[in-house]
């Protein structure tokens, strides 16, 4: 019964992950309320979880509020740009739809290879940016290269993307209350073990 109140008791563990991944939920959240701070908070997001995923935790609210503050002027044009684009992406989309037309099925089916790529360049840009130093033209370019290189993990990112939208949606309503901070810890933990180690981007053990 003792070992019910370690504090290395994998229940408790479990626990203080969960309230981890509500926190940053929350952080995420409150900072990206502007809309345009969305890149610099998801940077942010990626930062706490990669040190979480290899097991550097420090606190989170420093973290994530440092990581915010040194990123916001460098994020600001990245989320910019994928904003537009996206925006571009699904005006079009929608265009199409309401079309219905044969031709419009034609330029739908046209329009889903740049979407599956600016969905690619989504799912990665954000933690790259938080793990690497480099400027915006490269990032672009080494979020492209390794989202190519490595499809088949960036697709099980999407899937998990997707599967945790449809669970907290569809299913049990307060998975959305941990939804982005499981997301981006999901995705962390891929990116630790499967796709940075091929690049030499993880970081020493302390």
């Amino acid at each position: 019964m003792s070992d019910l109140f370690r504090y290395d008791n994998p229940v408790w563990k479990f626990m203080g992950r969960i309230a981890d991944l509500f926190l940053l939920t929350l952080l995420w959240t409150l900072f990206s309320l502007p809309v345009v701070t969305i890149g610099a908070s998801s940077s942010a997001l990626y930062y706490v979880n990669l040190k979480m995923a290899e097991n550097h935790d420090d606190s989170i609210v420093m973290a994530y509020v440092k990581a915010f503050r040194d990123n916001f002027t460098f994020s600001l044009p990245v989320w910019l740009i994928l904003l537009s684009v996206g925006g571009i992406l699904g005006a079009d989309y929608a265009v199409l739809i309401r079309a219905g037309s044969p031709e419009a099925k034609v330029f739908f089916w046209i329009l889903l290879l740049p979407a599956l790529l600016y969905l690619l360049m989504l799912t990665l840009i954000f933690p790259l940016e938080a793990r690497l130093d480099t400027d915006r033209r490269h990032l672009f370019a080494m979020a492209f290269m390794v989202g190519v290189k490595n499809i088949s993990w960036v697709f099980f990112m999407l899937v998990i993307t997707l599967c945790v939208t449809a669970l907290g949606v569809f299913v049990f309503w307060p998975v959305l209350l941990i939804g982005t901070g499981l997301t981006a810890y999901l995705h962390s933990q891929i990116l630790v073990r499967a796709v940075f180690p091929r690049y030499g981007w993880n970081e020493p053990e302390p």
